[in-house]
């Protein structure tokens, strides 16, 4: 066996996670993680402007054991409304590439997911990052130094729901490897003659991750952005659009700066479906579902108490549920009908 990188999804802060360094964006803002490590950094004595890379560019930052990590990465991409599947894989690349140009001895890298935090679809998005190393390690130009590649989770149900999605997408890959006795897989880097003339089997089928994804079908959720709605999307909705291979996506409304309409149009134009959680009557769901009927695009509406829905909808057919586990069977078998057609 030739070099081989271990990677892994971690339960963890990404600001107390042991690493050589921590990779970060720079989305013309910060938000999440980014924005949480951004601030223990200012409050460290390090400027924001030094922390601003322009789009392309990045800063390395020494985090003054402000963080566990000695060291952070900032890499400038554009900004959150335009950062999709596509910018996320070629985010990995750039942060591999910056790697190596800034600190090749580097053993240990740790990144966030992207994407899941403002709508995007989190398996795909996670691919796309995964891809983005896969290219750079297949393509043998990685720091010499480097070892361990970690996704940070803060939330441990996304870990979860994150693993089983990975190995569903890997199955049959060959240069990977499960690692026994922990979740951790061994990456290997074969020399450039084996991958020019023995190209790994099945790799050619995911290697495209989210330069396609835009275009893949998807499901658009029309609900709220807020805690109590998490588990109805992930384990409802969620589930039963991947159960019939489809991505899941929707918008926070509140991640966005600026007039984020056009992104919510588009979305909602290419859907397969548009499914709508009428719970609580919030205008802005109510907003996409009169659009989505307007232009003629399938809709599933979803309510857990019928006397909440308002007079628009009523007389129309609503998905009824009291459990998450009753909505996931339901809408899954919904959505098969819906696809059957």
């Amino acid at each position: 066996m030739g070099r081989t990188i271990e990677f892994t999804i971690e339960h963890g802060d990404i600001s107390s996670f042991e690493a050589d360094v921590v990779a970060l964006k720079y989305a013309r803002n910060f938000y999440g993680a980014d924005q949480f490590v951004a601030h223990i950094l200012y409050n460290a004595g390090i400027s924001y402007s030094d922390i601003k890379p322009q789009i392309g560019e990045c800063a390395f930052i020494n985090t003054c054991n402000s963080i566990k990590a000695p060291y952070a990465l900032f890499v400038g991409v554009k900004n959150l409304y335009e950062f999709g599947y596509k910018e996320i894989r070629d985010f990995a690349v750039m942060v591999l590439n910056s790697l190596l140009n800034k600190a090749p001895e580097a053993r240990h890298l740790a990144m966030t997911i992207h994407g899941p935090g403002y709508g995007l679809d989190e398996v795909e998005a996670l691919m796309a990052q995964f891809i983005g190393y896969l290219y750079v390690i297949q393509n043998g130009v990685i720091p010499p130094g480097l070892e361990y590649i970690s996704i940070v989770e803060l939330n441990s149900q996304r870990v979860k729901r994150l693993r089983m999605g990975f190995e569903k997408n890997i199955a049959g890959l060959g240069n990977i490897s499960k690692i026994n006795n922990r979740w951790a897989y061994r990456l290997e880097m074969p020399q450039k003659f084996d991958y020019i003339t023995k190209r790994t089997r099945g790799l050619s089928e995911i290697e495209i991750a989210g330069t396609t994804s835009a275009a893949k079908p998807h499901v658009f959720a029309a609900m709220p952005f807020r805690k109590d709605m998490e588990d109805v999307f992930y384990y409802g909705i969620q589930s039963a659009a991947h159960a019939n291979d489809l991505l899941c996506e929707r918008v926070d409304q509140e991640a966005f700066t600026g007039d984020i309409l056009d992104r919510v149009k588009e979305r909602i134009e290419t859907a397969t479906v548009v499914i709508a959680e009428l719970t609580g009557a919030n205008p802005n769901v109510y907003l996409e579902v009169g659009y989505a009927w307007g232009k003629a695009v399938p809709t599933i509406l979803l309510v857990k108490k019928p006397e909440e829905v308002c007079f628009d909808v009523r007389g129309q057919k609503c998905l009824r549920y009291e459990i998450i586990k009753e909505l996931e069977e339901s809408l899954t078998k919904e959505l098969k009908g819906l696809l059957r057609k």
